[in-house]
């Protein structure tokens, strides 16, 4: 209860009605003492309180505070008293009625403590309740009332601090009095000191006492039956309008966010060092440049298709991870001030939005400064509508990496884990973002957890405006199937594709693909010598007349007939016997009887012949001579005929030769001609030979170098193809999309966040 008002049920009407210093100081070190009250001060006071009126509340804060000298130095600048009197002023400007203060004596010198406590007592001197932990004892004697609590939370004492003295110093022994006097240091030692009473006794103790009846009850109005939360005094119940006032004094959202968004500038703008480097970073991680790319990575002869690839992906990555480092502790740096001021009246979304403001103030700087220093490093290609294209990816890939830091601060429960954190949700947008992994290689989950990565959309947008892919992708061979990619004929190539076959070198754009170029790809074919006639057949045997017909053989006269001797009618004996073939007596005898006859009619035979002779040798004579005349005339008239037969047969040879001869010197002839035509024929086919191996050679050659020219310029498009191709011809406008929904979704996961950590 908070005079009688329940805390929880009217948070927003007390609010103002209480002051909370934590033990941490809720201030910004990098203000000045008098901007970090007056910012606070715009923060709490209605709209309606003019400039003048506030710079007057500020600086009678400064004066209670004995700050007025120090308005201008900056808060880090103070000593530890100092910065707490500055956490306590921010409290005091709004004139609560109900103080809290948490260790505030904590760390500080005992001269300052003291001072401290003495500030205290002022303040409650004018009119304030004032409630502060501690467990300095040496200025408490300064306090009105204190409290003493046991473990549980259990009150073991409330009232004035001498009367606390000597409530528990009736717990000592005499032996302990007489050792020393009574002091609040001695206290502890007795609640400690379980012999001497458990919490519980402690505050049965004092629930007993004439100091409960006198502090708390009778204030209170309880009664035995009365129980403390219906109890209330009607002298401390507060009036009405009194609930009016501090519900007016809420300022709307949209001053808030331009309060904050003035204090974080001025924030900025102090922490030189801070500034200095965030402006510096840009321009020299964009340097990076120069070394890893060439001015002429983007030509068809010299450029570097990889080069290409890793630029696009580290500009992407470095404006991502630039945005988040810068972002990653502006959240969780502040958090005991933003609890403080959320107690008060600050709304989380002016909050963050004001955050998100400077954030992209910071993101519109460094992606200009990433694109002017891109630009003179490296020839994009493109005009000014791919610059401005260029340019709006690398804002929200730098405001989303931003927003991602803003996601990992308001998530840390501490500045020093934010780092960590950091690296946690970094890591996937390199892994996932397409530059190292191709999308397609992933598995579902992969793909689906790289739709979350801003990197990702950031890289496809840079590959689509640059256009080092455009070609490939508007190419129609280059969507079909792989399989059916690399099956497609040369011949089908030459006159379907355009960036496959020989027309790439001619139709397609692509970093570096000219570097593969050969002159064969456009030289004819080298021309194939012609072979050599061949000699033909050797020429055909000569056909030779045939031999001639020789006339017939004459006929000469009959040969006249010789004249044969006559007989004159004598016929010659028999002839003589045969020998018997089986000798007897008889045919012996037989036989010898007919020999003797034969040779008796063989000697008339002879005798007779002899005679008739004789008579006929005078005309037999003169016959033979007659023959002899006749057979000398046959002669004569047959070595005529001869001699005429054999002249006419000479003839007929002769002629018969002639032609033949002719016949052969002919042939001879031919097969001379012949031999010639097949020596030069031979000739020729050395030299075909020859010219046939030459050309062999170079139409090798040429078929090589044009393979080799071709299927080194697919082979590097494919491999590109198969890493990048999904991001050579996106629509740039929904992967801008893609990258405002997830800052749209870090936004609202960081107002979770923030509304999370809500106390009250």
């Amino acid at each position: 209860l908070v005079n009688g008002i329940s805390l929880y049920r009217n948070f927003d009407a007390v609010r103002n009605e209480i002051g909370y210093v934590p033990q941490r100081d809720i201030i910004h070190m990098e203000l000045t003492v008098f901007q970090a009250l007056d910012y606070a001060a715009r923060l709490r006071m209605p709209a309606d309180v003019s400039a003048e009126e506030r710079h007057r509340r500020v600086e009678e804060v400064m004066a209670d505070l004995d700050l007025t000298e120090r308005q201008d130095l900056t808060v880090s600048a103070l000593s530890g008293g100092q910065q707490k009197r500055v956490s306590i002023g921010v409290e005091l400007l709004t004139r609560p009625g109900l103080f809290f203060l948490d260790e505030p004596t904590s760390g500080l010198d005992p001269g300052t403590e003291t001072a401290l406590m003495q500030l205290m007592r002022s303040l409650a001197d004018q009119g304030r309740s004032i409630i502060l932990i501690t467990h300095a004892t040496k200025n408490v004697m300064l306090a009105d009332k204190v409290i003493f609590l046991v473990r549980g939370g259990q009150l073991a004492w409330y009232g004035p601090p001498n009367e606390a003295l000597a409530w528990f110093d009736q717990y000592r022994s005499e032996r302990e009095r007489r050792a020393e006097d009574m002091s609040f240091d001695k206290i502890y030692n007795i609640l400690e000191d379980l012999s001497k009473g458990t919490p519980a006794d402690w505050e049965a103790r004092f629930k007993a006492s004439p100091a409960y009846e006198k502090y708390i009850a009778a204030p209170l109005g309880l009664t035995p039956h009365t129980p403390a939360a219906e109890a209330v005094s009607p002298a401390l119940k507060p009036a009405a309008p009194r609930l009016d006032r501090a519900a007016a004094r809420r300022v709307s959202g949209l001053r808030q966010f331009f309060i904050l968004s003035a204090r974080n500038l001025n924030i900025l703008i102090r922490d030189r060092f801070s500034l200095i480097l965030m402006l510096l970073t840009a321009p020299l991680l964009a340097a990076f440049d120069f070394i890893i790319a060439r001015r002429d990575i983007f030509d068809s002869t010299t450029g570097r298709a990889e080069r290409v690839a890793v630029t696009l992906f580290t500009l992407t990555i470095t404006a991502i991870f630039v945005g988040a480092l810068a972002q990653m502790r502006e959240i969780v740096k502040e958090a005991d001030i933003y609890k403080r001021e959320r107690l008060v009246n600050l709304k989380i979304a002016p909050y963050v939005l004001s955050k998100i403001w400077l954030a992209m103030l910071l993101a519109l700087y460094q992606s200009a400064a990433y694109l002017i220093v891109r630009y003179i490093a490296v020839k994009m290609p493109g005009g000014p509508s791919e610059m401005v294209a260029i340019y709006v990816t690398l804002v929200l890939a730098s405001l989303a990496g931003m927003m991602l830091g803003l996601f990992v601060s308001a998530l840390s429960p501490s500045a020093n884990a934010a780092p960590l954190l950091t690296i946690l949700v970094l890591i996937p947008q390199i892994i996932l973002g397409g530059g190292i992994l191709p999308i397609s290689s992933l598995n579902p989950v992969g793909r689906a957890a790289s739709s979350l990565m801003a990197s990702r959309w950031a890289f496809e947008a840079l590959a689509t405006i640059s256009g080092f892919g455009r070609d490939v992708a508007a190419d129609t061979c280059w969507r079909l199937p792989k399989d059916e990619r690399t099956a497609l004929s040369s011949d089908y190539k030459d006159a379907n594709c355009t960036c496959l076959g020989k027309k790439l070198f001619k139709q397609c754009y692509f970093p570096g693909l000219l570097a593969f170029y050969d002159s064969a790809v456009e030289r004819s074919e080298p021309a194939k010598p012609v072979e050599p006639l061949s000699p033909g057949d050797p020429p055909p045997q000569p056909t030779f007349p045939p031999e001639p017909t020789l006339p017939p053989t004459p006929q000469p006269l009959p040969t006249p007939e010789r004249p044969e001797p006559l007989t004159f009618g004598l016929s010659k004996p028999p002839a003589p016997p045969e020998q018997p073939e089986v000798y007897t007596p008889i045919a012996q005898l037989q036989y010898n009887i007919a020999v003797g006859q034969y040779l008796q009619d063989l000697d008339a035979f002879n005798r007779k012949a002899q005679a008739g002779q004789l008579a006929y040798m005078g005309s037999y004579t003169r016959s033979i001579e007659d023959y002899l005349d006749a057979l000398q005339a046959y002669n004569g008239e047959v070595q005529s005929l001869q001699q005429e037969y054999n002249d006419r047969v000479q003839r007929i040879r002769e002629d018969y030769n002639r032609q033949v001869e002719a016949i052969r010197q002919q042939y001879a002839d031919e097969l001379n001609a012949y031999q010639v035509k097949v020596e030069t024929a031979r000739a020729e086919q050395e030299r075909y030979r020859s010219a046939i191996e030459a050309y062999q050679q170079d139409y090798g050659e040429w078929q090589r170098a044009r393979a080799r020219s071709v299927a080194g310029a697919e082979t590097m498009l494919a491999n590109f193809y198969d890493r990048y191709g999904d991001a050579y011809a996106v629509n740039v406008a929904s992967r801008w999309l893609a990258q405002g929904g997830i800052i749209v979704g870090l936004f609202g996961l960081i107002l979770i966040l923030q509304k999370r950590k809500d106390v009250v």
